[in-house]
């Protein structure tokens, strides 16, 4: 054994990206870029593949940085290599 984790679904950081959504306050940058994330997420088989969409994507640059942090945060409280 190598002793590394299983690589988790992305369905989990799509669901953890779909309750900070709901958490956020309405209106907020945060919510928005949880919401994107969450679309991105889908789509993407991998963080660094959901930053690849992001990049194809027009966002107003407060957003995009957000949705950058939030993918962030996802991928490191989860232990995702794919950075």
């Amino acid at each position: 054994m190598s002793g590394r984790k299983p690589p988790r679904p992305k369905l989990t950081l799509a669901d953890r990206a779909r309750e900070l959504q709901r958490l956020a306050a309405l209106g907020s940058n945060r919510r928005r870029a949880a919401g994107i994330t969450v679309a991105l997420l889908d789509s993407a088989r991998t963080t660094a593949g959901a930053r690849q969409l992001l990049g194809q994507r027009q966002l107003p640059a407060e957003v995009r940085t957000a949705v950058l942090q939030l993918l962030y945060e996802l991928a490191t409280s989860t232990g995702d290599e794919t950075l």
